[in-house]
Formats: structure tokens, C-alpha cells, sequence
């Protein structure tokens, strides 16, 4: 609690400095739902601020961005000096949002652990103990500034980012309780946006991951990885629900690199974020998360990277073990 406190005080002494002036408020790339909210929410409080993007939002964040009619632009189409500089919502590391290497960063504010934090800002909130972002910016903001669309946004992006509840806390119960309170939506409609159905091409995407699956037992673990082409998230999250970890990566050739998602169930002893952490710097990427679902980005092709996966995380299993 204290250190909440403290953020809390943090928050308010950037909102009087920033309040007023016009900033950009980034999401990470490929924005979910968590970083898109977490973005809308802060522009609430930010009446002069411009959301923006670095690409496209996925599927979910696009889903309720058309509900909520949030619209963003893009930051490469925006001109640095007209504005006072960038806040970033939901990642602190450059690697997910490469084009925030070019602005002055006035605020960061994310929920992934620290060892993957590469950005540098005039305030830095990071609460690694909180399951998503919303649920801190939605504290940090405070109930008065929070109305019925906005709650219904970060009730949303709570139960998105927790995988309904998976990685929540007794504060993130409480939290989302005032929030469905004050937006007046069955938990139903909110699970409706917060886990919205893949589609068709994603679904194909995620099956072709599942033809693709390989595993090695060890140590009483199941550890399964795969390839596709999108949507490695979306694989590794099903593939998570029988295997105790699942890598999936992913070959970008436009950025000549890997992009790797790893989940992890609750009996797994390893934290992923560090197993993702050496597995991104040995291919010169970087990487990090959380303890149950974290991501890579990696210099090298997919079949290299996910047997480093797999290496590393059986030699961290052996050294739980002794």
C-alpha cells in the first residue's frame, strides 16, 4: 500500500505539470485490450493529449475501441514538435514500442516486471504485483474522474488482462466490483469484449499452431512449442491449458526477427519473464513479462529460438530442483 501511495503522489505532481499541455499517450504495438484501455483512460484525465498507435490494434482492442469509439493515430504520422513530449501505457521496455526511442518521455506507466525496462522517463510507475495496468491507472485516476463508458472500458481490460482471473488479487476483485457497480454491466457482456471470438482467419492461425506442436517431458513438466504465422499469444494460451509451458513463435520477415509468447500454468516453479528475458538477449532481442506469460524478440529463426526456450527453461527447472 505504501508504495501505492507513493505513486499515487507521483501521478498527481505529473498531472500538474502536464495537465494542461499536449502530449501523446502511446499504447505498446499490436495494442491489446489492457494498453488500449489503459491509454483511454489516461486521456480522461489528459483533456488537451492525442492517443496514438504504433500499428495495428489486435482483435479484441479493435472489437471495443468501435464500442467505445475510441480513436487513435498513428505516431509515425505525428510531428514531434507539436507536442510536449509522450506517455506510454502498458510496457516500459523500447522493444514493444520501438518508435518511443524518438520522443521525450514524460511518463511510463506498466504492470511487467522490471528486468525487462529499458525507458527512461521524467515518472516511472511500474507495479509488477498488479495483474494489468488498467487496475492501476484506474487507482492512480481516482473514482471521481472514472464515468459509466470508462468503467465498463477498464472492466474489460481487467478481465482480459487476468485471463479471467488467473493472475488477480483480492485488490483486483475490489477494484472491478466498483467498476461493474458504476458501469451497471452483467459480468456476461464485460467477458463478451474482455474475450471477444477469434476470427476465422485467427482460428486458422491458432489451429495450424496446434498441427505444428512439439513437446519434451522433463522433470514431471510438459513442455510444448510451435510455429505460426499470427496470433502466437492466442496459441500459446490453449496450448498452456494442457502443457504445463508453451512457446510459440513467430518469423516477422519485414523485421528480419522472432516474436515469441510463452504461458505457463500455476505448477510451473520457473518465472517465464526471466526465461524470455536470456532467451531474447542471447539472439540480440530483448524480453520479459510476467511469471506466467511473457514474450521475446529475437535476431534469429523460429527454430533456433524455441529450442533456446526449452534449454533454458530445463536448465532453470534443474536449478529449482538442486
Amino acid at each position: 500500500m505504501q508504495k501505492r501511495r507513493k505513486n499515487k503522489e507521483l501521478f498527481l505532481e505529473f498531472l500538474s505539470k502536464y495537465k494542461d499541455k499536449k502530449i501523446v499517450i502511446a499504447t505498446h504495438r499490436k495494442a491489446d485490450i489492457d494498453s488500449l484501455v489503459s491509454a483511454y483512460a489516461l486521456n480522461s484525465v489528459l483533456p488537451h493529449a492525442v492517443m496514438a498507435v504504433p500499428d495495428e490494434l489486435d482483435e479484441g482492442a479493435k472489437k471495443l475501441a468501435e464500442k467505445l469509439k475510441i480513436k487513435t493515430k498513428v505516431i509515425k504520422d505525428l510531428d514531434k514538435s507539436d507536442f510536449e513530449g509522450m506517455v506510454v501505457a502498458d510496457t516500459s521496455s523500447y522493444t514493444m514500442l520501438k518508435d518511443a526511442r524518438d520522443w521525450k518521455l514524460l511518463l511510463v506507466i506498466d504492470h511487467h516486471e522490471k528486468e525487462g525496462t529499458d525507458m527512461k522517463a521524467e515518472y516511472l510507475i511500474i507495479e509488477a504485483d498488479v495483474p494489468s495496468t488498467a487496475e492501476i491507472i484506474a487507482d492512480l485516476i481516482g473514482d471521481e474522474n472514472i464515468n459509466g463508458e470508462l468503467a465498463f472500458g477498464l472492466s474489460v481490460a481487467i478481465i482480459s488482462d487476468t485471463a479471467r482471473f488467473r493472475s488477480a488479487s483480492a485488490e483486483t476483485f475490489e477494484v472491478l466490483a466498483k467498476l461493474m457497480k458504476k458501469c451497471d454491466v452483467p459480468y456476461a457482456e464485460l467477458l463478451e469484449y474482455g474475450e471477444p471470438e477469434l476470427s476465422s482467419t485467427a482460428k486458422v492461425a491458432v489451429m495450424k499452431a496446434l498441427q505444428r506442436v512439439q513437446f519434451v517431458w522433463h522433470a514431471d513438466y510438459v513442455i510444448a512449442t510451435s510455429e505460426t504465422g499470427s496470433n502466437e499469444s492466442d496459441a500459446a494460451s490453449l496450448i498452456a491449458n494442457i502443457a504445463d509451458a508453451a512457446f510459440v513463435g513467430s518469423w516477422k520477415n519485414r523485421e528480419k526477427e522472432t516474436r515469441i509468447s510463452s504461458r505457463a500454468n500455476k505448477r510451473l516453479p520457473v518465472g517465464l519473464n526471466e526465461v524470455m528475458k536470456e532467451v531474447g538477449e542471447s539472439f540480440g532481442g530483448k524480453g520479459g513479462g510476467h511469471k506466467k506469460a511473457a514474450g521475446a524478440v529475437a535476431k534469429e529463426h523460429p527454430e533456433a529460438v524455441l529450442k533456446k526456450c526449452v534449454d533454458v527453461l530445463i536448465r532453470k527447472l534443474e536449478e529449482v530442483r538442486t
